[in-house]
């Protein structure tokens, strides 16, 4: 009998070892997990903050046929909670990707596109044909400047009449 209890007592015993090292490795991936879901939630807040959108009257959309090459200029609103970053524009007319000329402004000049300002795009490109009166298709792609380790991006699409 004194086999028994003692045999049970070291069941018992590396029981409570296996079951103590397991409670530690499960919260080890419990805080692992919760590290790696927090990163997520701070990368969706950066996302959901990054707003643009087209700023001005569709239908109005200045063409500068006088340029050579002749030029497109309309405006984007930061309608997001973080800075964008007007340097990582990327801008698409009719489907091809402007690679020649964008200079974009700032209205009125800041240091930086926060909420609410406006940025006065100017595209080019030799290819172009476009007369006053033609409709064509504008894709704006922005990102918003690293915020917490955290890079948002949002985009805008459109469908514009050029007039000179």
């Amino acid at each position: 009998m004194a086999d028994g209890g003692a045999s049970s007592f070291i069941f018992l015993t590396t029981a409570l070892l296996v079951s103590g090292l397991v409670s530690v490795v499960l919260i080890n991936q419990w805080g692992e997990m919760a590290q790696i879901s927090s990163q997520e939630t701070a990368s969706l807040e950066v996302e959901e903050d990054t707003s643009v959108d087209f700023a001005g009257d569709p239908m109005m959309v200045h063409l500068n046929t006088t340029a050579s090459p002749n030029e497109i200029t309309f405006y984007l609103q930061n309608t997001g909670r973080t800075v964008l970053d007007n340097s990582t524009l990327v801008v698409i007319v009719d489907g091809q990707t402007v690679t020649s000329t964008i200079n974009a402004t700032l209205v009125p000049s800041s240091s930086s596109w926060s909420e609410g300002l406006l940025l006065q795009v100017t595209v080019s490109d030799n290819g172009w044909a476009y007369q006053s009166g033609d409709d064509v298709a504008i894709t704006a792609v922005v990102s918003s400047e690293v915020t917490n380790g955290y890079r948002g991006t949002d985009s805008m699409s459109v469908e514009v009449r050029l007039h000179v």
